[in-house]
């Protein structure tokens, strides 16, 4: 999946999100929306774009089965949005009218079909969680910079670690989530003051931000219900989990095939399938087959080899194999429609989110930074 950078000037146009997102939900069959979004030449450029030729090689090659990751940005937040088609700036799009009232030179369409709001009104988390990752392939692959750099958009970026903002194969669609209640924005910022705090809260992945503010908007409502089945509450703290897990063991796993190559050619199966251990970077497991693998013999003994932290070993085959075998089974009973009482739902909260303990999701930000430094 390809990646592009915009910086789009609220100077042209201050709610430019807001229109392109109101056009995705006027429309009557949300899963089939569509809305065009121009990037605009800027007037102080009278060249053209030096990487045009790769430009063309990348829009060449979307469609709705390749689609092109679109990060928009003003620097104080951070949209991406899912491109299925890029057009010549002359075609006739279903677009914000502003670009026609204000004669804007567009010189191509993105044609979007879903938008995700990553950071909305926080320069230091645009700048250290979101743009801090963001590596310059024709810019000498240097991390982004923020001031003095001479880039020239649509920008090609590659990420340190990797995100696909709409991996989830169904036909929901996070635009439609944007404009959220009041509600959940008290919930998140409340997460973010007193569980997490800003810069654990943002390096964890979006999916996984949703999930817990779900869970906790869901406990919160009903925990003084005595017959209330917290079924729901399970499955978004068992997916905000098992997203983290995942994310930090893929870390581990390249960290672990770097030292040692061999490592890669490790086998395991999943529903029938066959795998190795270096499928892992692109292909997320179920929960019991992180646990089988870091008993594998081998793997065990690479961490011993070349985890050098106590604290980060003990984390490894102590705290996370202890929380997969408590996670798995209530889990596995919330999937298969066993209702699940407010006491069960409340011991994983509180495992989960930190409450009267360390929480296993910061543990894993806190533990995933000690891996490789």
């Amino acid at each position: 999946m390809h990646n592009l950078l915009i910086l789009y000037n609220p100077y042209y146009q201050h709610d430019v999100i807001e229109q392109h997102i109101n056009i995705l939900l006027q429309q009557e069959v949300q899963t089939n929306a569509t809305v065009a979004f121009g990037k605009i030449r800027s007037k102080l450029r009278d060249y053209e774009h030096p990487f045009e030729e790769i430009l063309q090689q990348i829009y060449a090659s979307v469609d709705e089965d390749n689609p092109l990751q679109l990060f928009l940005t003003d620097y104080a937040s951070m949209y991406v949005a899912k491109v299925i088609k890029v057009l010549p700036g002359v075609q006739d799009v279903n677009a914000p009218a502003y670009y026609k009232e204000k004669s804007l030179d567009v010189e191509n369409w993105f044609i979007i079909s879903d938008i995700r709001k990553i950071v909305h009104g926080a320069f230091k988390q645009v700048r250290d969680q979101v743009l801090g990752n963001f590596t310059t392939p024709n810019f000498g692959g240097h991390h982004f910079a923020v001031y003095g750099s001479q880039y020239v958009y649509p920008l090609v970026i590659d990420m340190d670690e990797p995100i696909n903002y709409f991996e989830e194969d169904s036909e929901f669609r996070f635009f439609t989530e944007i404009f959220k209640s009041e509600q959940r924005l008290e919930i998140k910022q409340r997460l973010i003051d007193h569980r997490f705090g800003d810069d654990v809260f943002y390096s964890l992945h979006p999916n996984t931000q949703d999930a817990l503010i779900s869970a906790e908007i869901e406990f919160l409502s009903n925990k003084n219900d005595p017959l209330y089945d917290f079924t729901a509450v399970v499955i978004h703290l068992s997916k905000a989990f098992e997203k983290e897990l995942y994310l930090f063991l893929r870390k581990l796993f390249i960290y672990l095939i770097d030292k040692e190559d061999k490592l890669k050619h490790i086998n395991y199966t999943v529903q029938g399938i066959e795998f190795t251990l270096n499928d892992y970077r692109t292909h997320k497991p179920n929960i019991g087959t992180n646990r089988y693998l870091l008993k594998n013999p081998t793997i065990k003994q690479a961490i011993n080899d070349h985890i050098n932290k106590y604290a980060l070993k003990y984390f490894i085959f102590g705290s996370i194999t202890q929380n997969i075998t408590t996670i798995q089974p209530i889990r596995n009973e919330a999937a298969h429609g066993e209702s699940t009482p407010y006491q069960i739902c409340k011991n994983l909260r509180d495992m989960v989110v930190g409450i009267g303990q360390s929480g296993a999701i910061c543990d894993f930000i806190r533990f995933g930074k000690l891996i490789d430094s």
